[in-house]
């Protein structure tokens, strides 16, 4: 059976300074196929950063899409502190 899978634009919030490309392209690869990554920093007029979130480019099957939503989730409630996702 062919899974079908369609390619995704993910916004993800919250995100700790330190997070990298690579991490991210780790923690969602175990979903579907990463093909771009990208970090945005919003910072005040001081330059310190105030908001960290990114988009990230994923061909992914539906129930793979709903599995990696799950994840992010769990991963907020159950470390809200020291998570570097969400």
């Amino acid at each position: 059976m062919k899974v079908n899978r369609e390619t995704k634009r993910l916004y993800v919030g919250g995100l700790s300074q330190d997070i990298s490309v690579a991490d991210l392209q780790n923690q969602f690869s175990r979903f579907g196929e990463v093909s771009d990554v990208e970090i945005i920093t919003r910072k005040d007029d001081q330059g310190n950063p105030q908001k960290v979130f990114a988009y990230i480019n994923i061909s992914v099957a539906e129930a793979d899409l709903k599995k990696s939503i799950f994840y992010v989730i769990q991963r907020d409630s159950s470390d809200e502190e020291n998570s570097s996702i969400v």
